[in-house]
């Protein structure tokens, strides 16, 4: 089966999409996912290029990036990594919709930036995506099984957050 391109990978499950279509664990197949995923990587620069070229309005559109593009690139196409890393089901709660992001909102009340939190129950689903994440992958040889005994953690970081640099100013609208 040949590398998915960008396409194939947004329509793709989480964890096919951390795979790109490529098979294994070897070092031949971190190699060739890795590569698959910087072709990826530049089609969806492109993608996002043509989508901010058509936007309208005052608010930026937010192209989205297939699941863990960047941390698949960053470690040199190594799943192993990707999954085992301390903050894999932060970006699993963000990629699901249900992370922290502020929205700018319009309604009578004027207009105002508003901030949205995760909810236990989005950490709960985004532990559960992520547990079947790592059971697909693993099932699939594609990640070692955990050691006997080894407890499962879900590390969720709070989002970055610049600091203000002046207290008293707000974001221009």
């Amino acid at each position: 089966m040949p590398a998915m391109n960008f396409d194939q990978a947004m329509r793709a499950d989480r964890w096919q999409a951390l795979t790109l279509g490529i098979p294994g664990m070897s070092p031949g197949a971190d190699a060739s996912r890795l590569r698959a995923a910087r072709r990826v990587e530049r089609e969806y620069v492109a993608y996002s290029d043509r989508v901010y070229a058509r936007a309208t309005g005052t608010v930026d559109p937010d192209p989205q990036h297939p699941f863990c593009l960047y941390r698949l690139i960053k470690a040199g196409g190594n799943i192993q990594r990707v999954v085992d890393a301390p903050d894999f089901a932060a970006e699993t709660l963000q990629d699901m919709g249900r992370g922290y992001r502020e929205e700018i909102m319009s309604d009578e009340d004027g207009t105002r930036w508003e901030s949205f939190s995760p909810t236990i129950d989005g950490y709960r689903a985004a532990a559960r995506e992520t547990a079947h994440i790592r059971a697909q992958l693993q099932l699939h040889g594609l990640v070692l099984p955990r050691p006997r005994g080894q407890a499962v953690t879900f590390g969720f970081l709070p989002p970055r957050q610049e600091p203000p640099t002046d207290p008293g100013v707000a974001p221009p609208f």
